[in-house]
């Protein structure tokens, strides 16, 4: 889904990242190096009248198509202005994207205007606009998508040096209002939300001799990264609130929610992927029509994020993974539905995870694979794991674990799986409390409990009242002990 995406903005990436710079910038100049620019991204712009005046030229009925094919987009009027410090501005009328199957945009806006300048390795361009507002309709006849964005407040950058891309924006609010139904998949949905202080700023890094219109195509992607097409982003937003209902007969729900701020970054290249974002914290109120009451909870900070080699070579490369949930409190009247008498323990849930290691991995291999159909060149393969931290607190319980393992592959090419060889460190605090609730809740049996306990003296070593310790050794050959007993 990421590359097909990719693919389809190449074009844009062309007409962005093409032009030259001229030593002073008129309305001649700044409208030849556009249609130039398009023409360099497989793109044509026709115009059904052009009014030249003093230092502007107004062009009518402005329509974008790829060469040789159906419009993509119109501008009912562009004006094209030169301004007194030296730069070009542009001030679009209504613009429409168009689709030849069941999609139509149209993009509204009060006092948008685009500015073209000199950068040193062609044009670039600013944005500003008090607002600007895009509604998406989308219906093949067996489900529909209909969605209206409002961004408020809006400026922007783009700027084209001679190695690199930069992208600098910001918008003081976005608000969508969304309606969604497929009955093929049983969706009937509606999300609203409103998200203040965007802010997105990044660099697309350009290697030498880079083809634009090659991108337009999987290999020509995949040549690209390798010679050194990157992308380096970052992305905050304010405070944001919002509410998701689903009308679906199976599962009806409504979610009411606000989230604090929070960070999202990417980077892709030859080298990692790497992404995570990141909030101070959550509210939300979930109401399923049969309960009697909202379920309302508070969380604080959660942190999820994701890295992975993108192509390794002979060396392995570096993955990770982590995940962090603090403090997420129900109140006390969602406890009341499921524990009335107060028998569990009422504490926060908090969850962290961090795992690590080596692996030997050509994503760009595997993407030209999917694309081909044919076998991969090069298998990914785990060479390590390292539990760095294992830590989960509920109920009045703690788990905690800590380990690290290295694989071997030998049996890989048969078919076999990667074995393990390593030691991992288990610690569980007040299981048997939590146990003793269960039963006194009525949720567990005498007899199961028996079982669980039963499984956790097999499991577990007595280190102190209520706490049970394990070592997990994982031995050449795919042996499996545990405290000293082998298990497998």
């Amino acid at each position: 889904m990421f590359r097909t995406k990719v693919l389809m903005t190449a074009p844009v990436m062309a007409f962005l990242m093409c032009g030259t710079a001229h030593a002073a910038l008129t309305v001649d100049q700044v409208w030849a190096d556009l249609q130039a620019a398009a023409t360099a991204g497989g793109m044509t712009i026709t115009v059904a009248t052009e009014v030249p005046g003093d230092r502007e030229l107004t062009l009518n009925g402005v329509s974008i198509a790829p060469t040789g094919a159906a419009a993509v987009a119109t501008i009912s009027e562009l004006a094209i202005v030169e301004q007194e410090d030296g730069s070009v501005a542009f001030f679009p009328g209504e613009i429409k994207l168009l689709n030849t199957g069941p999609a139509n945009v149209v993009i509204s806006h009060e006092e948008l205007s685009v500015s073209a300048f000199e950068d040193a390795g062609g044009l670039g361009y600013g944005i500003d606009a008090d607002s600007l507002k895009a509604v998406v309709n989308i219906d093949d006849g067996a489900s529909s998508f209909a969605g209206t964005f409002d961004l408020i407040s809006v400026g922007g950058r783009y700027t084209r040096g001679l190695d690199a891309l930069g992208v600098d924006m910001s918008a003081e609010r976005l608000a969508y209002d969304i309606k969604q139904v497929d009955p093929a998949i049983g969706v009937d949905s509606t999300q609203i939300s409103e998200t203040a202080d965007l802010v997105l700023s990044g660099e697309i890094t350009l290697p030498d001799g880079i083809d634009l219109t090659a991108l337009q195509d999987s290999a020509g992607f995949i040549a690209a990264v390798r010679a050194g097409l990157g992308l380096d982003f970052e992305a905050s937003q304010g405070v944001s609130k919002g509410e998701m209902v689903e009308n679906n007969a199976a599962m009806p729900l409504s979610v009411v929610f606000t989230t604090e701020p929070g960070v999202t970054t990417l980077t892709a290249n030859a080298e990692e992927v790497a992404m995570s974002t990141s909030v101070e914290g959550m509210e939300f109120s979930l109401r399923p029509p049969m309960l009697p009451m909202p379920v309302n909870a508070t969380s604080g900070a959660f942190v999820l994020g994701l890295g992975l080699p993108t192509v390794t070579g002979d060396e392995a490369g570096d993955y990770g993974f982590e995940l962090k949930l603090e403090n997420l409190e129900f109140d006390e009247a969602a406890w009341g539905m499921v524990d009335p008498s107060a028998v569990l323990e009422r504490g926060p849930l908090d969850v962290a995870l961090d795992l690590g290691g080596k692996a030997k991995i050509d994503m760009l291999d595997l993407m030209a694979a999917g694309e081909t159909g044919t076998p991969p060149a090069t298998m990914p393969e785990l060479q390590s794991l390292d539990i760095r931290t294992l830590a989960i607190k509920a109920l009045g319980a703690a788990a905690t674990g800590s380990g690290a393992f290295t694989f071997d592959n030998s049996m890989v090419a048969m078919g076999g799986p990667p074995l393990p060889v390593g030691t991992a460190d288990v610690r569980l605090e007040g299981g048997n409390k939590v146990i003793d609730a269960l039963i006194k809740l009525g949720v567990m049996t005498e007899e199961d409990a028996m079982g669980a306990r039963m499984m956790m003296a097999m499991f577990g070593q007595p280190a102190g009242d209520d706490v049970l310790t394990s070592k997990i050794e994982a031995r050449e050959g795919g042996s499996i002990f545990v405290n000293g007993q082998q298990i497998q």
